[in-house]
């Protein structure tokens, strides 16, 4: 993979993370019923979900709109929700109307994908921003001030590199139950240590370099040095140990879903390649679409990383 095609792998992960609920959904995107519109899918995602206009499910009103009807209905992209299941169609493979299947619920894969996408995103996401927020400032502090605080810091970084990534999650999700929010804690303070081994050794370089003492002579405050001086020097280095993180953690999040011990309630694409333990050889769209998705962000985020 090349890095243009990494980035472009990316650009389409982020999209489809940020605007899942938007680009699979039966709550159609704009709909003028009496020459009044409406935007149901927007709606639905700052408040309660909008009702349909007729008994029945949205997805059973759009379909019974006559063609040469004056209402107008404008569908997303995958009008199906993660949760519609269609009993006909149990491991279904891919069709016109379903390009990448259906699974054991009947539901559509491709719309399970998109919002998978979501999931993932917000996982990376949030374990880059809470694992860099301390790992950095941590291996600022260590890095700047060396001593007694160096040593605190470097056994922290030991004592954390004893515990296995899959291992420490497991055992945290056997005691505080399926919970995403503790799944991404529980990364967040496994990966620190990759963002402040970094970040000291950058710092204990720069704190030597003359500009540092020049700064120091000129009576600039230690805050205003590392924050407008010496951070952005390391911002390159941070920036690689994120992509880095972001893919370990996509990584480690579907396989605790593989393994059925992730957030129950969530969309993930580790929980569709588990589907397939159970299916017959005939759901093969159960592990190769998930598995094709995990697979490209993965590479993409090592290839954009690898400079």
């Amino acid at each position: 993979m090349t890095k243009r095609i990494a980035q472009i792998v990316l650009a389409l992960w982020l999209v489809v993370g940020l605007f899942g609920p938007l680009l699979a959904t039966e709550l159609p995107l704009a709909v003028r019923i009496d020459g009044t519109w409406r935007f149901p899918a927007f709606a639905g995602l700052v408040g309660e979900r909008p009702e349909p206009p007729a008994n029945g499910t949205w997805s059973d009103w759009w379909r019974a709109v006559p063609f040469d009807s004056e209402d107008v209905v404008w569908l997303a992209p995958i009008p199906f929700d993660p949760s519609n299941s269609d009993e006909a169609r149990l491991y279904a493979g891919p069709s016109t109307e379903h390009p990448f299947g259906n699974d054991r619920s009947g539901r559509d894969v491709l719309a399970l994908i998109v919002h998978g996408a979501s999931t993932a995103l917000e996982v990376a996401v949030f374990v880059v921003l809470f694992a860099g927020a301390v790992g950095v400032a941590l291996g600022a502090i260590a890095g700047l001030r060396g001593g007694l605080v160096d040593s605190l810091v470097l056994r922290l970084v030991e004592l954390s590199l004893c515990f296995p990534v899959v291992v420490a999650v497991l055992c945290v999700a056997a005691f505080v139950g399926r919970s995403q929010s503790a799944v991404i804690v529980v990364l967040a303070a496994i990966y620190w240590t990759s963002f402040a081994r970094i970040v000291r050794g950058e710092f204990l370089s720069l704190r030597e370099r003359e500009f540092v003492a020049t700064a120091r002579g000129l009576g600039i405050g230690t805050p205003r040095l590392v924050l407008r001086h010496m951070l952005p020097c390391v911002l390159g280095q941070v920036g690689v140990v994120a992509a880095f993180v972001a893919a370990s953690a996509i990584t480690v999040e579907s396989t605790m879903r593989f393994l059925g011990l992730g957030a129950s309630g969530v969309v993930s694409w580790g929980e569709l390649i588990a589907q397939f333990r159970v299916a017959t050889a005939s759901a093969w769209h159960l592990w190769l679409f998930p598995g094709l998705a995990i697979f490209s962000v993965v590479v993409a985020l090592h290839r954009v990383a690898d400079v």
